[in-house]
């Protein structure tokens, strides 16, 4: 079986050496979770008591030190599989669920007020998290159970609102108010969003297969902490308490994308007038302000439990509040 892996393998490679694939060959499928990779070449959990392998006395049997010397293919066959590392296989067992409901209104008015808006709230699951490229990069955490890694699709958000106004002053009576006030155009959008979904892993390998992500172990369902503000950061956003890192030998029980990161809200206005100044020409006045209220969204907070800033945020999700002016001469 070993053989016949590696003999397939090496005529892939020369096959593509000698007649490579066009770029524009490369389309995705309808269904991306077809393209998901599945790792066969993972390290095996042989105890941590003393071992030989292929002639190598090991005091302890399962180390990162040794983790090509535990691979599946070099345990069948030493010599040959000792030219590879990670092989992955290309599987369309990967499954997703998602469900929504989405409600939109519009309302225009006589008197120049538009308003519109929309709300989503949805639920989507996964197995298989998939980017939107050809190939994807997920990889398994547990090879023999693609289930282990069902969790909230990564990209998905329970709850979207967006809220858009326009609005345009009349044209006043009274000279110096049509002067000042007349035909401006106002436009505003509120979005907001809940959070990020996050998961707690580690980088000490206690499955000992060599890939990495491994989960934690959840030791509580209350996983955030006091969150503490600060001046550059949020400290304990996350309880390092409720976590711990599994027993050697085993997966962690944290869920997948299981956690809620901090939510997003965002306002911007622009104000605008076209004044006609003859002959078909035109001046154009424009003030836009991105994030109106200059409210400060925080980023995602560290999820490795190994990093002394675990569960801390240092980061801002947008940009400060940005003003822009511009004039237009149109001839």
């Amino acid at each position: 079986m070993t053989k016949q892996i590696f003999t397939a393998l090496t005529a892939i490679g020369m096959a593509l050496a000698l007649n490579p694939v066009p770029a524009q060959a490369a389309s995705a499928p309808e269904n991306r979770l077809h393209q998901l990779q599945k790792q066969i070449n993972e390290g095996t959990f042989l105890g941590l008591g003393p071992c030989t392998l292929n002639g190598v006395n090991y005091t302890t049997c399962t180390t990162r030190a040794n983790l090509q010397a535990r691979r599946a293919l070099t345990l069948e066959d030493p010599v040959t599989a000792g030219f590879y590392s990670t092989v992955y296989t290309f599987t369309d067992i990967g499954l997703q669920d998602y469900r929504g409901l989405k409600l939109s209104f519009r309302r225009r008015s006589a008197n120049g007020l538009t308003v519109s808006g929309n709300y989503t709230i949805s639920h989507c699951t996964t197995d298989s998290p998939y980017g939107g490229r050809f190939v994807s990069d997920f990889e398994y955490t547990n090879p023999d159970d693609p289930t282990y890694d069902k969790g909230n699709c990564p990209f998905n958000r329970t709850h979207i609102v967006a809220f858009t106004l326009g609005y345009q002053t009349p044209r006043f009576d009274n000279t110096a108010l049509r002067v000042v006030a007349s035909d401006w155009r106002v436009s505003g959008v509120l979005n907001g969003q809940s959070g990020n979904f996050l998961t707690v892993t580690t980088g000490v390998d206690p499955a000992g297969t060599g890939i990495g992500g491994q989960r934690v172990n959840q030791l509580s369902d209350d996983v955030y902490g006091p969150q503490t503000k600060q001046p550059d950061a949020i400290v304990g956003y996350l309880d390092r308490a409720a976590f711990a890192v599994p027993g050697a030998g085993t997966y962690g029980d944290h869920e997948a994308r299981s956690i809620t990161g901090p939510g997003y809200w965002n306002v911007d206005l622009a104000l605008a007038r076209l004044l006609p100044v003859g002959d078909q020409r035109t001046f154009e006045i424009r003030i836009e302000t991105f994030n109106l209220f200059n409210n400060f969204n925080w980023g995602d907070p560290v999820t490795n439990l190994d990093s002394p800033q675990f569960g801390r945020i240092t980061t801002q999700n947008g940009s400060p509040r940005i003003m822009q002016f511009a004039l237009k001469y149109g001839f």
